[in-house]
């Protein structure tokens, strides 16, 4: 893995242009979380969706040097548990030679920053399964950026019909 040279990294929302970059993200992510990964035109339509809906959510890039170095996608959300609307943090990758510098928290603070301005006052991230190689420095990195557990979430897959 090369260091790469120290450069100032710049938090922007995604546009139109950054569509195949932030799937081709997601499926870096995907990749490394072990995960079941939908074909890049499925994961380009999704972003498309999101960014044709600003009501939806947010996609955030991190650039350094016209390079995207992380990407972090949310949602806003609506539970009658939690008054008003809440952000979940769907998607967050960094480039393995970006981490540990910063990068991350970043685009947590960027998508809390959008947050605060819409009146939102709850971010949740969902963690990785417990088996995923990193979840002790995820879980940290997620600590240090003021988050605390809620407890575990579960799915359901919902076959074709």
């Amino acid at each position: 893995m090369t260091e790469p040279v120290a450069t100032e990294t710049t938090v922007r929302e995604a546009g139109a242009a950054d569509v195949e970059g932030v799937a081709i993200a997601v499926e870096s992510l995907l990749l490394e979380l072990g995960g079941r990964r939908p074909e890049r035109t499925d994961l380009e339509a999704e972003v498309r969706a999101l960014l044709d809906d600003p009501e939806g959510g947010s996609v955030l890039i991190a650039d350094a040097d016209g390079q995207t170095v992380g990407v972090l996608s949310a949602s806003w959300q609506r539970a009658i548990h939690v008054p008003g609307v809440y952000a979940t943090i769907q998607d967050l990758w960094v480039d393995e030679d970006w981490r540990s510098r910063g990068v991350g928290a970043e685009l947590v603070e960027a998508i809390a920053s959008q947050a605060r301005a819409r009146g939102v006052s709850r971010l949740e991230v969902g963690l990785p399964r417990e088996t995923f190689a990193a979840i002790a420095s995820t879980e940290s990195f997620y600590r240090r950026n003021g988050f605390e557990h809620l407890g575990p979430r579960m799915r359901r897959l919902l076959d074709d019909q």
